[in-house]
């Protein structure tokens, strides 16, 4: 698991969506400095706040924060819809 791509995905996600890192914080009932060492990759949220990030995000793939890109098909026959 590469921790950097975990901080660029939420920061990426959260500056797309227009947040600030205190606004960001206050949705998720966390620190901004929480939110600031996920995005410097000092540390990672659990497992459990991947799935909240994601959904404030506007994604409901927590593997968007490992690299992968969600498919926007569903046509079954490409690895990205097969899960």
């Amino acid at each position: 698991m590469d921790t950097k791509i975990i901080g660029q995905r939420i920061l990426h996600g959260r500056t797309e969506k227009g947040l600030s890192q205190a606004k960001f914080a206050e949705l998720l009932n966390v620190t901004p400095q929480a939110v600031g060492k996920w995005e410097r990759s000092e540390s990672l949220p659990d497992i459990f706040m991947l799935g909240l990030i994601a959904k404030a995000i506007g994604t409901d793939d927590i593997r968007y924060f490992l690299g992968h890109d969600p498919c926007s098909c569903s046509c079954g026959c490409c690895d990205c819809c097969k899960g």
